[in-house]
């Protein structure tokens, strides 16, 4: 766990209820039965995927907060290919999901991404190569760039139809988000690195407000 989550899960467990483990997330045979199933392959095709069918290894949530799952993205998640899987059809039946600030996020912020994930593992790795093909020389997006980049960028969408596919509410929290505190803006980011007294309840008055939602969202 990255010292941003864990800053993350400090400051929501003086607010609500916390846990671990207790929502499941999506598995290849739940996305096969779906209705998204074809939207997911074809998404994968548009990254670049090179297998006959997507493998699926998802992680546990980042985190459980009242009873719902969330994710909190720090800078490697926004690069160009998460921005293919964001303009998936899918998100016209994700309403809540905050689809034009991810969008953004990504456009505006991919040499952050190749500032923290342009060498070694989170550039490349063989199980990476394997669904998406060979890495471009580190930091070079010029051919077919990071497999690991794509990876992550399929797996995050695939987590999103959770609401969809196995009926679980995900909220995403981006470190670019901005929050209010005693009337200031201030980015997810700042406040985990250098928290308040009322980062908690900031933090979790935006949590509270994506996750005022039904299924789908």
């Amino acid at each position: 766990m990255g010292k941003m989550q864990c800053a993350l899960k400090q400051l929501l467990s003086t607010e609500g209820m916390l846990s671990e483990r207790t929502l499941r997330v999506p598995r290849a045979d739940d996305v096969g039965r779906s209705h998204f199933s074809h939207e997911v392959q074809d998404v994968y095709r548009q990254l670049g995927g090179i297998r006959p069918s997507f493998p699926l290894n998802l992680g546990c949530w980042d985190m459980e907060f009242e009873g719902i799952a969330i994710e909190l993205d720090e800078c490697l998640h926004f690069n160009r290919y998460r921005a293919i899987t964001l303009a998936s059809i899918a998100y016209t039946q994700l309403s809540r999901f905050p689809l034009s600030n991810y969008q953004r996020y990504c456009s505006h912020y991919e040499d952050e991404c190749l500032r923290g994930g342009g060498y070694g593992g989170k550039w490349s790795n063989p199980s990476c190569v394997a669904q998406f093909g060979a890495a471009s020389p580190p930091k070079d997006l010029t051919q077919n760039g990071s497999p690991r980049w794509r990876q992550r960028a399929f797996y995050d969408f695939v987590k999103d139809l959770s609401p969809l596919i196995i009926g679980v509410t995900v909220i995403r929290v981006a470190v670019w988000d901005t929050v209010v505190e005693d009337g200031y803006s201030r980015t997810v980011a700042e406040v985990l690195t250098a928290p308040s007294h009322a980062s908690g309840a900031a933090l979790a008055s935006l949590l509270r407000e994506r996750g005022t939602q039904g299924v789908p969202f």
